[in-house]
């Protein structure tokens, strides 16, 4: 396994600054983890802040200047303050989230500065607000949504709406899409109806379309789907199309993972584990989605994909192989490994500075 990859020109830094940073699984992991450069183009993971706890969903804030991770394995979330400068990582704030396995957070950002966060809990299904303080950490959660009464529950992510006061939380355990109406004077969300999926679907990652409010795509883990639904500014759901995320054919286990768009609206890329590969699809003029086709993700166990800021690269993080690859994404082509690979134990997620 290499331990340096070459850096591409759309993201050449300063050798030795950080350009991006890398969270995963412990105990391999061990921490926050920064992506530099060095001379000569090459880049490498380094261990930039260490944190036990495994911190498995990082989220930038603050126009850079605030990290947040999610420690999975502790049921803690820890705030960095990020040196504008050279990237380094000061602690600001560790607490406990007050549920068990959080697995991923969403900010308020719809209404200038952020002044809260939601906290997706794998473990017990709930879901808890975090509050942002002055200077940008976020306090131990005060506000706690319960899950629905029946099977267990097991709160997979948290998005708010990108223009209208919505959020919605996928449980996989329920196989449910919950809806909350948002007051953004701080009062406690409003549940609304949500959308009950076919049994055994598994709901996990949810995106919506970057230039239609009203549509959005679901990755569903346990029946490796992708789902196409509406939505309307009354928070009311409905379900269009349902494709596998797996090709033709496919006989065997594999579980569905991470689910991105692109800026333009026109491309899926959705990530299988065990399987290990990338599923691809078009996306037409009204939204529809269908199956262009798939490549390898190059390494075992697949669990998130990120874009980068340029919109030409895809940044896979590989847990098993404890690496990261990266694609290179030209027009209409499939996704394109370029051959490089970073050494990341663990890996988990990148986030691009």
């Amino acid at each position: 396994m290499s331990l340096t990859t070459t850096l591409p020109s759309a993201q050449a830094r300063r050798p030795g600054v950080p350009f991006a940073f890398a969270g995963g699984y412990g105990p391999h992991c061990g921490g926050v983890h920064a992506l530099v450069g060095e001379s000569g183009g090459r880049v490498r993971a380094r261990l930039a802040a260490p944190l036990e706890g495994s911190p498995t969903w990082l989220h930038l804030a603050e126009d850079g200047r605030r990290l947040h991770a999610l420690l999975e394995d502790s049921h803690e979330l820890a705030s960095f303050a990020v040196d504008p400068d050279d990237g380094a990582l000061t602690l600001m704030s560790r607490v406990a989230t007050g549920g068990t396995l959080p697995v991923h957070l969403a900010f308020d950002d719809n209404a200038g500065r952020a002044r809260e966060a939601w906290i997706a809990h794998y473990g017990d299904g709930s879901v808890r607000r975090a509050v942002v303080e002055s200077d940008g950490a976020l306090r131990a959660p005060d506000r706690s949504i319960a899950p629905r009464p029946g099977a267990e529950p097991h709160a997979h992510m948290v998005r708010r709406h990108p223009r209208w006061p919505l959020m919605l939380t996928t449980d996989l355990g329920q196989d449910l899409l919950r809806v909350w109406r948002v007051d953004e004077g701080g009062e406690m969300p409003i549940e609304l109806e949500g959308l009950s999926l076919p049994p055994g679907s598994g709901p996990r990652h949810v995106v919506f379309h970057p230039r239609d409010a009203g549509q959005l795509y679901l990755l569903n883990e346990a029946a490796n789907a992708l789902d196409w639904l509406g939505l309307d500014e009354a928070g009311r759901l409905t379900h269009r199309l349902r494709l596998s995320s797996l090709p033709a054919g496919f006989e065997g286990l594999s579980y569905a993972s991470d689910l991105l768009v692109t800026p333009d609206g026109r491309r899926l890329f959705a990530l299988n584990r065990l399987h290990d590969a990338i599923a691809v699809f078009d996306v037409d003029a009204d939204g529809r989605p269908s199956w262009r086709g798939e490549v390898w993700a190059q390494g075992s166990y697949p669990r998130s994909a990120t874009l980068s800021p340029d919109g030409h690269e895809l940044w896979v993080s590989l847990q098993r192989s404890h690496q990261l690859c990266v694609f290179r994404l030209d027009g209409e082509a499939l996704p394109r490994f370029d051959g490089r690979f970073i050494a990341m134990p663990g890996a988990a997620c990148v986030v691009f500075r």
